[in-house]
């Protein structure tokens, strides 16, 4: 009875609090529109831009705003800010080219709010890509620490991607293609792996297209949108969802970026066997001819017993009748 009355006090805690637990976290919403803003502006020239800030919480909120240069260094696209970099450091900075109308920013709840921001590019720009980040951090935000002991705070952001025209490097590759090399049923996973040699951000667009043994199409996969920072590398995983197929297929990845449109290519083959299935109804097939053999000569013996015994029966009756006068 202590042991029941104790699980129905935690089990009514855990209640009570839950609630507030999930008010706390939906109290945190905030939302930066656009999450991206693309540019392109000449050396000397500027340019002026309007995001918003969004509270969707229903507690008002103080929010500081403030602009860092940021690089990407995995394969996954994350963005990550930097602190103290000059541009000389770092060829792909921006944060000393923009301004922001305010950097300070009351929201009542559920409120949106229109902010102006300025990117001015110096005359000596060079051409190619250049980005930073517009953070927005809520004065009470939440802070954690992660399994490596780093602090870590919510906030969210738009990531400004600032093109400086004139002689850019455009230049890729596709380091991988790959797939599974024998399937017994879909869907079929393909993985690609895309290096940005160029001065500025890439946008890979193009498809994988699958065709039969005979070189007829049976499906067409399209990439998703992926921005490439420059002189990094890039997973882009597409799925092709059909289940039921049967023999040997080719997946061709055919992409384009780049002003130009500079064509990037790779092939691959693969099997797809349901050998599980085949086999199943090859068992089925057996037992089934099995069945119509074996029924067929029941039949066929039968019949030989009925037409013996009735030989019989007529050989009887001619010897019964020949002995009659």
């Amino acid at each position: 009875m202590k042991k029941t009355i104790f699980i129905l006090f935690i089990l009514l805690t855990f209640y009570s609090l839950s609630p507030a637990f999930v008010r706390a976290q939906t109290a945190q919403g905030l939302t930066a529109i656009p999450p991206r803003l693309e540019v392109t502006v000449k050396p000397g020239a500027a340019v002026v831009k309007e995001i918003k800030v969004r509270n969707d919480s229903n507690t008002p909120k103080t929010i500081s705003l403030e602009v860092k240069d940021f690089i990407v260094s995995d394969e996954l696209g994350t963005p990550i800010p930097l602190d103290g970099i000059s541009e000389t450091a770092n060829r792909w900075a921006a944060s000393n080219w923009v301004q922001i109308s305010a950097y300070k920013v009351q929201l009542k709840a559920n409120e949106t709010k229109t902010l102006t921001v300025t990117i001015i590019v110096p005359d000596k720009a060079t051409a190619g890509g250049h980005y930073a980040m517009i953070l927005q951090t809520p004065d009470n935000a939440n802070t954690t620490i992660n399994g490596t002991g780093s602090i870590v705070t919510t906030r969210v952001g738009t990531l400004l991607y600032i093109t400086v025209p004139g002689n850019i490097k455009e230049d890729a590759k596709i380091t991988n293609f790959s797939g599974p090399a024998f399937l017994e049923y879909g869907p079929v996973n393909f993985s690609s792996t895309f290096v940005n040699l160029s001065d500025v951000h890439i946008i890979p667009a193009g498809s994988v297209t699958i065709t039969d043994l005979l070189g007829l199409k049976v499906g067409q996969v399209y990439l998703p949108e992926t921005r490439i920072f420059p002189l990094t590398q890039r997973n882009i995983d597409v799925t092709y969802p059909a289940k039921w197929l049967l023999g040997r297929f080719r997946a061709q990845l055919n992409t384009v970026y780049g002003t130009q449109g500079q064509l990037l290519t790779a092939t691959l083959f693969f099997w797809v066997i349901p050998w599980r299935l085949i086999i199943l109804l090859i068992a089925a097939v057996v037992v089934l001819y099995s069945i119509v053999v074996i029924t067929r000569r029941q039949t066929i013996s039968s019949s030989e017993v009925k037409a013996d015994k009735l030989e019989k029966e007529l050989e009887d009756l001619k010897k019964k009748y020949k002995d009659r006068p």
